[in-house]
């Protein structure tokens, strides 16, 4: 495929698509041939897709639907004249441009050769929201992902206490993100697990029945959305239901204060703590499938009374912290060892410092800024050495990157 779209060692390839299998599959033959993803979301503007495809110097567009695809091509591509030809995903089998066609054609041509890539060379450009000034294209080498899928694996003394071959995820975060790319599909293929793909926010609660996943990567968002329902549920229930609602919720908080080992649970706590579960606390876990063990959130702080909320419920969730400039993880809660409200430890290898206004670390109990340094720090923005230079600097031990 890559002889008719021009595909070549280094080569930009962009996409425009949510979540679906081709996402993957472009991914994994791109970096197959040492070329470098560039990711665009479908919500974005044309004028965004232009001047993210200029500045990657794209050869290539694939494009979810046939609307994207139309867009792209009165819209993108005369402005883009790196671009040698667009796809499109959703297009039928004999349409010239789609990628079912290439596909079928490729399948039928000699094996195509691999170029390995090395740890450092460039995997992926995730361009930022660009909330001030032009979206950056942060630099992603393939061993900072891969210090995120190694680190994650040494947070827990058995990785299948974090992910097992037999789970199953439902992939709502977008993989043009660090986030959802990392952790959702690369952390979840690393170990075997399987990932069914959300057909959309709106359809998140309907999927989540149909998926059944058994751990689930998330924003905020979601568990606030659980928990405003079922918030709002008990406030206009009948009194008798409340109360049992109630009751259930308190006895979910001292079943894990007892797990803990905050303070043990009676024999008649016990009892009715089993009875509540299986009556109230069990329909709650029902709506994210009834099947998930534990879910990890990250993208923005998630309120303490949601996360003491899932737990009370039976799912604990593991939060976690990063940026797309870290690839994404600094730091994460694990299933076993977690404290709500706290992000966790750092990943192996990675540093955390809090530095002071004069360069150097801040003194203990006095405020700077949340630093960070190790494998999973990005190269730097794509052609910006100045906005490079101004948040990248010399680590305290004298020769990292900080």
């Amino acid at each position: 495929m890559h002889f008719h779209l021009g595909v070549q060692e280094y080569s930009k390839v962009g996409i425009i698509a949510n979540n679906r299998w081709e996402w993957a599959a472009i991914a994994a033959a791109t970096y197959s041939l040492n070329a470098t993803l560039v990711p665009m979301y479908e919500a974005q503007l044309p004028t965004d897709w232009t001047y993210i495809t200029n500045d990657a110097e794209c050869c290539v567009l694939f494009c979810a639907s046939q609307d994207i695809y139309d867009r792209a091509v009165k819209q993108v591509v005369p402005q883009t004249p790196s671009v040698k030809g667009a796809v499109c995903l959703d297009a039928a089998l004999g349409e010239p441009y789609a990628f079912a066609t290439l596909m079928d054609e490729a399948s039928k041509g000699d094996e195509v050769s691999v170029v390995a890539p090395t740890p450092d060379d460039l995997a992926n450009l995730i361009y930022t929201s660009g909330t001030t000034g032009k979206p950056k294209g942060v630099e992603l080498i393939h061993s900072n992902t891969i210090s995120n899928v190694y680190g994650v694996r040494q947070m827990a003394d058995d990785v299948h206490d974090f992910i097992r071959e037999s789970d199953r995820s439902l992939a709502f975060l977008p993989w043009a993100h660090s986030y959802g790319q990392t952790c959702e599909l690369w952390v979840s293929m690393a170990h075997g697990s399987s990932s069914g793909i959300c057909r959309g926010v709106p359809f998140i609660l309907e999927d989540l029945q149909m998926v059944k996943p058994t751990v689930l990567f998330a924003v905020p968002t979601l568990h606030k959305k659980i928990y405003d329902g079922v918030h709002n549920l008990m406030e206009s229930a009948s009194p008798i239901r409340k109360r049992l609602m109630q009751k259930a919720l308190a006895l979910g908080r001292k079943n894990v204060n007892d797990k803990n080992g905050v303070k043990s649970m009676s024999m008649l706590e016990r009892m009715q703590f089993k009875a509540l579960d299986k009556i109230v606390l069990s329909k709650i876990r029902d709506r994210f499938g009834g099947k998930l063990r534990h879910g990890f959130v990250a993208g923005a702080a998630c309120p303490s009374e949601v996360i003491n909320f899932l737990d009370d419920i039976g799912i604990p969730i593991c939060e976690g912290y990063g940026l797309t400039e870290t690839s994404p993880i600094i730091a994460i809660n694990t299933p076993l060892e977690r404290s709500p409200g706290y992000v966790g430890k750092t990943l192996p290898g990675v540093h955390v410092v809090i530095m002071g206004e004069n360069g150097f670390p801040a003194l203990p109990g006095v405020e700077g800024e949340i630093c960070c340094y190790g494998p999973n720090v990005m190269r730097g923005y794509y052609k910006n050495q100045k906005a490079t230079d101004e948040v990248i600097s010399l680590a305290p031990d004298g020769t990292s990157r900080l």
